[in-house]
C-alpha cells in the first residue's frame, strides 16, 4: 500500500500547505474538544486528503486507515495489526487448500439491514471487476477466474465466488495463496447490494452510504475534515470507545506535530524528520517507534527515453549517496537501502543488495559517467531531469539532486515538489521522468511488493518496466507449495528487478507516531493501521 511533482499545475507548496493550514484553524474551531464533548471525540492526523472512500479504489494508506473504521471484512485487524476474523465467524479450508468456506456471522449494516454472503460476494466481484477501475485488483488473482474477468475475458460472474446462502460464503482459489486473509483484509469488504441497487453509483453519496465497521461517514469536508460517528449496530459496537472520529488532512508534518503537542490533535500518524530529533529531547512522551516494512524509493519511467535505457536508471542511482542522506540529512531516522523491499522481508538467497554498495562514492560516479556516455549523453547531449516529490522529500530532494550534478557538468536535475494527491495522480498516469514514492507491503511476503512490476498490475505499475521472465518467476511461485521453493522463486524476480534498476532503492523508515498520553490501545506495529475502534481515552470505558 502507498505511503505518502508535477510540471504545470500553477500551485507552489506554499499555496497548497497555505489553504491545509487555514483548513486547520476552522476545524480546529468546529472540532475542538473543549467543552464540546466529554473526551469521547477522537482527532486524527491523517497526513493527506484521501482521494477516495471507496473501498475498492483505495490507493493511499491514510484511505485504507479511514475505510478500516467504516468497513468490517471477512477479516479485519486488531490492535497490533495481525489479521482476525471480521464478518467471518468461522471458515473451513479444503486437504487442498484450494477451497475456502466461510460462514458469517449475524450482522447487520448500519441501516438495519442484514449483512449476506452475496454482499461479500458482490464485494470481491467488484474489486476485480475491470469497470471498478481498482489499481490494487492484481491482490485478488489468486481466486479461480479473477486475472481473466479483470483483463474482461471472462464475465466477473465467472470467478470463484458463491454465496450458497445468506450466511455461507465459498471461495475457490486458482493457487494457494499464504497471504490470503491479509489480502482478504485489505482488498474485498463486502458491500451493501441493497444500496447499489437503489442508488446504482451514487451508494458511497454520505447520504446513502451504510457501512459494516465500527464507524458511519457523517460529514466529508473537502480538505477540511472527514467525521466519522459511531456505528450502534456494529457487531462489537460493546466494545468501541470513542462516539466521533474526525480526520484531519495534515499535509505539513510539523503542523500536525505542533497541533498535537497542543492537544488539538489526538495523534497524528508519521513525524517529520527534524521532528524525530526535537519530540525525543522535549515531548518523548508524544513518541511511538516502531519496525516497519516501509521503504522509499525514486521511481523511473521507463516508457520514455532516456529512462528506458537501462544505464540511464543504474547510472543514476549509482550515483546517490544513501549513507549522506540517512545519517546527516535524516540524522539516522532512516536507513540506507539497497534492494527493491525491506532487508526485513525474506530472501531464499540471504542478503543480496545492488552491486554497487561498498563501492566509494568516487568510484560510483566515474562509473556513473561512463555509462551515461555509453549511452549516448554527454555534453552535446545532456541529461536533463525532472524530479517529482511530495513534502515528505523536501529535505533528501536537493541532496539527490547535488548527487547528480555531481556525475558532469551536462548532467542535471530541476525539482518539482506538490501535494502527496498530486504527485501519485501524476505516477499513475505516467506523466513524470523521476518520481518519489514509497509503499508497505499489505502482507510481509516479498510478493507483496513483487506484484508491482507484474505486466498485469496495470496503473500501480508506476514505472512501466515490465518483463516476461520476471512474469513467469511470478507465476511459477504462484503455482509452488514448497514453501522454500516458492521462495527461491520470488528470489530469483527480486534479482531480476534489482538488475534492471525500475527504481532506485534509498531508504527505509521505522514508524515515528505522535499519540497523546492518554490515548490508550494505540499499539506501534509494522502494518502502521490504528482502526479507531480499538482506541479509548484514560477514564474512559467502551460505550454501552
Amino acid at each position: 500500500m502507498l505511503t505518502i511533482g508535477i510540471k504545470g499545475w500553477g500551485m507552489t507548496s506554499k499555496t497548497i500547505f497555505g489553504a491545509a493550514a487555514l483548513a486547520c484553524i476552522m476545524l480546529a474551531a468546529c472540532g475542538s474538544r473543549q467543552g464540546e464533548d466529554d473526551g469521547r471525540t477522537l482527532h486524527r492526523g491523517n497526513g493527506a486528503e484521501p482521494l477516495t472512500l471507496d473501498p475498492h479504489k483505495i490507493v493511499l494508506s491514510q484511505e485504507l486507515t479511514i475505510i478500516h473504521d467504516l468497513y468490517s471484512g471477512l477479516y479485519d485487524r486488531d490492535a497490533t495489526g495481525a489479521v482476525i476474523p471480521g464478518l467471518a465467524e468461522s471458515v473451513e479450508v479444503s486437504a487442498d487448500g484450494l477451497t475456502w468456506t466461510f460462514t458469517l456471522r449475524d450482522a447487520e449494516w448500519s441501516d438495519g439491514v442484514a449483512i449476506t454472503a452475496e454482499d461479500a460476494a458482490l464485494g470481491i466481484r467488484r474489486s476485480i471487476d475491470p469497470a471498478t477501475l481498482n489499481n490494487l485488483a492484481i491482490n485478488l488473482f489468486f481466486i479461480e477466474n479473477a486475472a481473466a474477468a479483470n483483463r474482461g475475458e471472462l464475465p466477473v460472474d465467472a470467478i470463484g465466488v458463491e454465496a450458497i446462502d445468506d450466511r455461507t460464503l465459498v471461495i475457490r482459489l486458482a493457487f494457494q495463496a499464504p497471504y490470503i486473509r491479509d489480502v482478504l483484509a485489505a482488498f474485498a469488504f463486502p458491500v451493501p447490494g441493497h444500496v447499489i441497487k437503489a442508488h446504482g453509483e451514487d451508494w458511497l453519496a454520505p447520504e446513502n452510504l451504510v457501512t459494516s465497521g465500527a464507524y458511519t461517514l457523517t460529514q466529508w469536508r473537502s480538505n477540511q475534515f472527514v467525521r466519522l460517528d459511531r456505528n450502534a449496530l456494529f457487531h462489537d459496537a460493546a466494545d468501541v470507545c470513542f462516539e466521533t472520529v474526525f480526520y484531519h488532512p495534515m499535509p505539513d508534518s510539523q503542523a500536525a506535530e505542533r497541533r498535537v503537542r497542543a492537544g488539538e490533535l489526538d495523534l497524528n500518524p508519521g513525524v517529520s524528520m527534524s521532528g524525530v530529533e526535537f519530540l525525543s529531547e522535549n515531548a518523548p512522551e508524544l513518541l511511538r517507534r516502531s519496525s516497519s516494512y516501509r521503504t522509499w524509493f525514486l521511481t523511473f519511467n521507463t516508457r520514455q527515453a532516456p529512462f528506458d535505457d537501462v544505464r540511464v536508471r543504474e547510472a543514476l542511482s549509482m550515483a546517490i549517496d544513501r549513507r549522506f542522506l540517512s545519517e546527516d540529512i535524516q540524522r539516522g531516522v532512516t536507513q540506507p537501502n539497497w534492494r527493491p523491499m525491506s532487508p526485513l522481508l525474506p530472501s531464499a538467497d540471504g542478503a543480496f543488495d545492488l552491486s554497487f554498495r561498498d563501492e566509494d562514492m568516487e568510484t560510483r560516479r566515474d562509473r556513473a559517467r561512463e555509462l551515461l556516455a555509453d549511452a549516448g549523453l554527454g555534453p552535446d547531449q545532456p541529461l536533463q531531469i525532472a524530479l517529482s516529490f511530495f513534502p515528505h522529500f523536501a529535505r533528501a530532494a536537493p541532496v539527490i539532486q547535488q548527487d547528480w550534478a555531481a556525475i558532469a557538468p551536462w548532467v542535471s536535475a530541476e525539482l518539482y515538489q506538490t501535494d502527496a494527491q498530486l504527485h501519485y495522480a501524476s505516477l499513475r498516469a505516467g506523466d513524470f521522468d523521476v518520481g518519489y514514492s514509497g509503499w508497505i507491503p499489505d502482507f510481509a511476503d516479498p510478493y507483496g511488493v513483487l506484484y508491482g512490476w507484474e505486466s498485469a498490475s496495470g496503473d500501480a505499475n508506476y514505472s512501466g518496466w515490465t518483463d516476461p521472465e520476471f512474469d513467469a518467476l511470478l507465476d511459477a511461485a504462484a503455482q509452488e507449495r514448497d514453501p522454500d521453493a516458492r521462495l527461491a522463486l520470488l528470489s530469483q524476480a527480486e534479482r531480476l528487478v534489482l538488475n534492471a534498476h525500475p527504481q532506485a532503492p534509498l531508504f527505509t523508515e521505522e514508524n515515528y507516531d505522535l499519540v497523546r498520553p492518554d490515548i490508550t490501545g494505540w499499539v506501534a506495529n509494522p502494518t502502521g493501521q490504528n482502526p479507531s475502534r480499538w482506541l479509548c481515552r484514560e477514564g474512559l470505558e467502551p460505550i454501552q
